[in-house]
């Protein structure tokens, strides 16, 4: 399995691999860690036609971002199989995207840095455009007030579709819950579509939501056994009413939640969702790391 990670020449390396490090298992896996040189084109023709500018600024970038990526893999020796770097430039996120591509990456791991604010609530254009448009798993992190010494608590959502399972599945593959001590809670929303609800007789409503309960319940149970039979513990289930996006993210709050791990589409009530709703939402507002498994990867023991 193989691990993207992009870095920049802010945010110290150190904090960025500890982050990682307790964020996935590393020890049987390659990290692929990347800096992204944005072109500017316009600007860089207007530096190179001054006489005012002593120093080739491109050069320097370059070589501060090679220094970071030899201090990062420095680190992550003998912490993974195996460490690389690469240095491109061109537009971030699609950058990000066609790395992610040609080396085979099975889960890429977006670290906002510092910026909180703006990474909170924005989720970031690089983030957001690596989210609905990158292969494999997209992983969300956020900053962090103190390093994250270990993953204590994890919100999965379930909707009982396929990718659903699938996503499932993978989440154990990629974070070894079978292994890990922390407690995993997965969450099933009953949510009915607004334009049933608004034009649909009073008993219907309530007769649907009855069956979508019992619905709801089976939905947990089967996924709750799917993590028995992988060996996961630990497993609580929480079946709740409302907006999957805003349930799931109250539950992460509330629970002090360390990663929500979500499929990237799914279906609710009489409708379905793409990636852009539910999964979108919650990688740009949950208090904590998300991972967004997609139903279409290209794994890299495959290739």
């Amino acid at each position: 399995m193989k691990i993207l990670l992009p870095l920049d020449i802010i945010n110290p390396p150190e904090l960025v691999m500890e982050y990682l490090q307790h964020l996935i298992p590393l020890d049987d896996r390659e990290v692929h860690l990347l800096y992204v040189n944005e072109a500017w084109p316009a600007y860089e023709s207007v530096l190179g036609s001054s006489g005012h500018f002593p120093e080739d600024w491109r050069y320097k970038l370059e070589a501060r971002a090679a220094q970071q990526l030899d201090l990062a893999a420095e680190r992550l020796k003998g912490k993974c199989l195996k460490v690389s770097t690469e240095i491109v430039s061109g537009p971030p996120a699609m950058m990000i995207e066609t790395v992610a591509r040609d080396e085979h990456c099975d889960i890429t791991v977006m670290c906002p840095g510092k910026h909180a604010v703006v990474e909170r609530v924005l989720l970031g254009s690089v983030s957001s455009k690596v989210l609905k448009h990158g292969p494999g798993t997209i992983v969300i992190g956020r900053p962090l007030e103190k390093p994250l010494e270990r993953l204590s608590q994890i919100v999965i959502g379930v909707d009982g579709s396929a990718n659903s399972i699938d996503a499932l599945r993978r989440a154990v593959e990629i974070f070894k819950l079978n292994t890990s001590a922390a407690k995993i809670l997965l969450v099933h929303s009953v949510d009915i579509a607004d334009p049933v609800k608004y034009l649909s007789p009073i008993e219907f409503i309530s007769a649907l939501e009855q069956n979508l309960l019992m619905e709801g319940e089976s939905i947990l149970a089967d996924a709750k056994r799917i993590l028995s039979d992988l060996q996961v513990k630990n497993v609580d289930v929480a079946l709740v009413e409302g907006k999957p996006q805003g349930q799931i993210i109250k539950i992460a709050e509330s629970s002090k939640a360390d990663l929500v791990i979500i499929g990237a589409e799914g279906k609710t009530a009489i409708q379905h969702f793409l990636l852009g709703s539910v999964s979108h939402k919650v990688a740009r507002y949950a208090p904590c790391a998300v991972a967004v498994v997609k139903r279409q990867h290209t794994p890299s023991e495959h290739q």
